[in-house]
């Protein structure tokens, strides 16, 4: 479930690739663990394909970690 901290998003790592595919109308987007970040990798529907890597929070009260949508549009931009 989405959760808002102090107005901003914080999104589980499947609510992080959903939200992905549907706002940049990607083909495929996968999430890894990649030395203490995560690694988002995806490919656009022109099939440019890249990767960003991603803070991962700790969330009061969960036991998932959580991307900051803030983050996954600042990713996506570059």
């Amino acid at each position: 479930m989405v959760k808002k901290i102090d107005g901003q998003f914080f999104l589980n790592r499947k609510e992080c690739i959903d939200y992905l595919m549907q706002a940049y109308d990607l083909k495929w987007c996968i999430t890894t663990w990649q030395k203490g970040k995560i690694k988002i990798s995806y490919e656009s529907r022109d099939s440019a394909r890249a990767y960003f890597l991603a803070h991962a929070y700790k969330v009061k009260d969960s036991k998932v970690i959580q991307l900051s949508k803030k983050e996954l549009d600042v990713g996506m931009l570059w």
